[in-house]
């Protein structure tokens, strides 16, 4: 075993001794909180120890069956009996079930599974959490002696934090003037299932892509090499959001069409209250960013009533390189979507200097995931995630200030 692959074993151990269970946010299906409660739950009353480890699988594995070898390396590290359920592949799936001492076998589930799903298909509809559930509740059943109906196998999918998120129509297209109108009434559930389809194979393509390009840093034109850290981007929203302050002033009591007043009066007290909030360390970035874009969705929408123009959408892979006068499309299952980005990271093989293949972007990357390394922003569990900084939806400070009003 590598030195590196030692390391994450024995952090991954060490988180298991504080917690049996743990769900990294790409397999979260964009409510990681509630799918580790409920997982915790299973475990509790599985009456034997097991352990839930949803990961993106560290490097180093066997080629193999890579889930049962860390499954199997982290059992000699932490000892004692216990059921293992293992995933390390966010698209994938192929869940491991490996069981150490005095537990009830797993392979047993194969058996009851055939019966009952004779012609596969057995996983529709089931997210990668609520398949691992469904497996250590099937075994701990048939441990006991239960019979287990088809319909009992079938109603994990009627549950909601089991539930796979419905089909989406991915075509994305950048609005027209016209197209401000406030939803409030979109969903939670649509704004939460897109972005996890998204996060979920983006994840899967940053690992196959080609080499990546440099990263740009904060502009509205072209970028340059720099990339602004936290207290840069602070500076930058706080100094745009007093020139849109008297913009406001300037235009006070102006007519203007409702939806247009919602949009940038809630852009903009919700841009404020973000930084009200949020200090300048490298955990605060995703909110200091998410405050500059509030601020210029405020300021394109209070240009827009005044002449016909587009709703400001950043660029989807990293939101400091400014706005997405570009589209590029990213794989999604057995589709694409198409997401703003900026002139370079919108650049794909053709367009850059006849290079043979498209380059990938590159994304702002923060803290986060249970090893604590740096991710990209739109793998972790948060409303700009969920929103994709507004590239899913039109109301993006409603999301925002709701979850402002729910910390509190």
């Amino acid at each position: 075993m590598s030195d590196a692959l030692g390391e994450i074993v024995d952090q991954l151990a060490e988180a298991l001794r504080e917690d049996p269970v743990l769900v990294d946010p790409v397999f979260g299906n964009g409510r990681t909180d509630e799918v580790h409660e409920a997982l915790g739950d299973v475990v509790d009353g599985l009456g034997f120890p097991a352990y839930v480890v949803m990961v993106p699988r560290p490097p180093g594995l066997s080629a193999n069956d890579p889930d049962r070898e860390l499954a199997t390396l982290l059992h000699e590290e932490l000892g004692g009996d216990g059921v293992y359920a293992v995933m390390t592949d966010p698209v994938g799936y192929g869940e491991t079930l490996a069981g150490f001492g005095a537990v009830p076998d797993p392979s047993q589930r194969f058996v009851s599974r055939l019966e009952l799903y004779p012609d596969g298909g057995s996983d529709v509809d089931l997210s990668a959490a609520g398949v691992l559930a469904r497996e250590l509740e099937l075994v701990a059943a048939l441990d006991a002696g239960e019979d287990v109906t088809r319909e009992e196998v079938d109603a994990y999918a009627e549950q909601a934090v089991w539930r796979n998120p419905p089909e989406w129509d991915l075509d994305y297209e950048v609005p027209t003037a016209g197209a401000y109108a406030v939803f409030m009434t979109m969903a939670f559930v649509a704004v939460a299932g897109c972005a996890w389809l998204v996060l979920r194979n983006l994840a899967r393509w940053r690992e196959t892509a080609p080499e990546k390009t440099l990263q740009p840093g904060l502009a509205t034109g072209p970028a340059p090499t720099a990339v602004e850290g936290p207290a840069q981007v602070r500076a930058r929203a706080e100094a745009e959001l007093d020139d849109l302050a008297q913009q406001l002033a300037a235009t006070a009591g102006t007519a203007q069409p409702d939806d247009v007043r919602v949009l940038v009066d809630g852009s903009y007290d919700t841009a404020r209250a973000v930084l009200e909030r949020t200090g300048s360390d490298a955990k605060d970035l995703d909110d200091l960013v998410g405050a500059l874009v509030l601020t210029r969705v405020a300021g394109r929408a209070l240009t827009a009533r005044r002449r016909r123009t587009t709703p400001y959408r950043p660029c989807f892979f990293d939101p400091r390189h400014g706005e997405g006068v570009r589209e590029r499309t990213v794989p999604v299952g057995d589709r694409e979507l198409t997401v703003p980005a900026c002139g370079t990271c919108g650049q794909t093989g053709s367009q850059a200097h006849g290079q043979a293949h498209a380059q990938a972007p590159r994304p702002m990357l923060l803290p986060g995931g249970l090893l604590g390394r740096e991710r990209p922003w739109y793998e972790l569990d948060t409303v700009w995630a969920r929103t994709g900084y507004g590239a899913f939806v039109d109301d993006l400070w409603d999301h925002v200030a709701t979850e402002l009003r729910s910390a509190r």
